[in-house]
């Protein structure tokens, strides 16, 4: 749907006439259509103190403080007082102090400038500007204590996402190349909220633009600069491949927008860095129509390269968090059965759309992949949309312009709205676009749901949880992981009998992954076992090692097959919103 189809849309993706603008120095901040749009100009340093200056707001009540809070409370701070306040400080000063002094000069003059202009302090910026690899660090080495119920507490809701999609020359409308991707991360409000264009005019180095949230200085996540190159950053969660000493995420993919102007140039950039944690960049070239996708963790590189030449012929190349080189392949840890169909069922839906659309693909078409659910309703899990997009692009590198969802989480489901690296401003003579794939009632349902994420990972508040998720499940009463979710929120509230009814509707629903009407008949069993129905509880065990179970959930139905579940236990574990699903059963 583009903006001349629907006019309803132009006061919401049209800045005012009497917009204000902010100014600071050479550095200007607007607002568009909901988003933070500045211009950043000079040196690191003073680059820095400019997004301070003009964002400094934002950034106290942005991604910076969230992630704090986040990390506190997976460290038992929501519980147990000032344990997880003290227990970041010990990461800090271990993991996070070693990740800092590997930072670069730029890259500290631009932590300092960003503290000096915020008001923030340095050591608060530091610790930004370092969690991304400490905590990858410390979740890969918690990983490997395997079955250690620490390991098991921190990577609760760490099953991140990320998806890019990418086309070229006769796959493409106009032959031109597309770069779509979607920015899967926590922060499913503080994220959107902040969410900022970044023009980048460096003293040392090209022109770019980043796409990134308030105190989010460095642009080496999602970016496009002036020689029509773009970087996407996909993480790679479950490996136990990190070091210590090496460059740290963000570092590395400013250089490149700042100093590559072909992919040799991208490839010789990232070869010669050495990472802490696991990661795959992805690089287009407007000009050449060309892809790199360098994967690496720090002890191996791998690198695949697509298209090229003199743009004739055409090609489409779809990306989740799933490492493509065998080798980097063995290495990721199978822990987390759920995740790891989410990606692959991510990797796959994405690859098959731009096959199907092959020909006509064109900004809207790539913004509607970002949007997809795969069946109309949200899916939840497999679902290129889900409730942890907190950012959604398409680049059109060969003439500098890049289309930004705004709004909340799934942000590909909102209005992508255009600017231009070349003007470095908002561009509506480009047109701006919907790409919604949700009915209204699934839309409204999967709101309800997002606030329920909301309420349990960042309140800890489980009654209102299942309150939203109720609400959910009023309006799409077909949607059976939905009822499932509502059962496991109330099996973990104390309430088995509400439990079990919510279960037992999401089986006589049914779901197309069998893994997933396992799980459903596990927990069913445990609610019965709650309620002293042992002989139902020992029918749905059974029925689990029927199907075909995640190698935890068969184990789990084992268990109770020998003895019956606990209400302690059911207090204890933790439901990954994200997914819908529990991390280990």
């Amino acid at each position: 749907m583009t903006l001349a189809s629907d006019p309803t849309l132009a006061s919401a993706v049209q800045p005012s006439s009497d917009e204000p603008v902010t100014t600071f120095g050479p550095a200007t901040r607007r607002r568009v259509a909901g988003l933070h749009v500045l211009t950043l100009k000079g040196s690191f340093y003073e680059m820095g103190r400019q997004h301070g200056r003009l964002l400094g707001e934002e950034m106290r009540t942005g991604p910076l403080a969230y992630y704090r809070s986040f990390v506190e409370k997976l460290f038992g701070g929501a519980r147990f007082g000032g344990i997880g306040a003290a227990s970041f400080q010990l990461l800090q000063r271990t993991v996070g102090s070693r990740v800092g002094a590997t930072l670069p000069e730029f890259a500290r003059e631009t932590v300092r400038g960003l503290a000096d202009g915020s008001g923030i302090g340095m050591k608060a910026m530091l610790e930004g500007a370092t969690m991304p690899d400490s905590m990858l660090w410390l979740a890969s080495r918690l990983m490997q204590i395997r079955g250690a119920g620490p390991a098991m507490h921190h990577r609760v809701g760490l099953g991140l996402g990320c998806t890019s999609a990418i086309a070229w020359g006769d796959a493409t409308r106009d032959g031109r190349l597309l770069h779509a991707r979607n920015f899967d991360y926590h922060g499913v409000d503080a994220w959107p909220r902040t969410q900022a264009v970044l023009f980048h005019e460096p003293d040392d180095g090209m022109k770019y633009v980043s796409v990134a949230a308030a105190g989010v200085a460095l642009g080496g996540i999602t970016a496009m600069n002036e020689a029509g190159l773009t970087l996407t950053v996909h993480q790679h969660m479950f490996t136990d491949r990190v070091k210590l000493g090496g460059t740290p995420i963000g570092v590395t993919g400013d250089v490149v927008m700042r100093k590559a102007e072909t992919l040799d140039d991208a490839a010789r950039i990232l070869n010669e860095q050495t990472p802490i944690g696991c990661w795959t960049y992805l690089v287009t070239d407007g000009k050449r129509r060309e892809v790199l996708c360098h994967e690496e963790n720090p002890y191996r590189k791998a690198a695949i390269r697509h298209g090229g030449g003199d743009g004739a012929s055409g090609g489409t190349f779809g990306y989740a968090n799933i490492y493509l080189d065998g080798d980097l392949g063995d290495t990721e840890l199978d822990l987390y059965g759920s995740y790891w169909r989410h990606n692959r069922s991510r990797f796959e839906r994405t690859n098959a759309l731009l096959a199907e659309r092959a020909g006509s693909l064109d900004p809207e078409a790539m913004g509607a992949i970002l949007a997809d659910v795969g069946d109309g309703a949200c899916r939840i899990r497999g679902s290129i949309a889900m409730v942890l997009t907190v950012g959604s692009v398409v680049f059109r590198p060969e003439d500098g312009v890049v289309w930004v969802a705004n709004g909340e989480a799934p942000t590909s489901h909102n209005t992508f709205v255009p600017f231009s690296l070349r003007t470095q401003r908002h561009a509506p003579e480009e047109g701006a676009f919907v790409a919604r794939e949700l009915t209204p009632s699934a839309r409204r349902a999967f709101d309800h749901f997002r606030r329920a994420y909301l309420a349990y990972v960042d309140d800890s508040d489980v009654p209102r949880a299942r309150r939203e998720v109720a609400e959910a499940c009023e309006l799409e009463p077909r949607q059976s992981v939905y009822h499932a979710l509502m059962g496991l929120l109330a099996l973990n509230d104390g309430d088995p009998s509400a439990a079990a009814v919510k279960l037992d509707q999401a089986i006589q629903l049914g779901h197309e992954d069998e893994a997933r009407v396992a799980a459903f008949h596990l927990w069913r069993a445990r609610a019965f076992d709650l309620l002293g129905r042992r002989s139902e509880a020992l029918r749905d065990y059974r029925r689990v090692l029927g199907l075909r179970a995640d190698r935890a959930v068969d184990v789990a139905a084992r268990r109770g097959l020998a003895r019956t579940y606990s209400i302690a236990r059911a207090r204890r574990f933790h439901v990954d919103m994200a997914l819908a699903d529990v991390v280990q059963p």
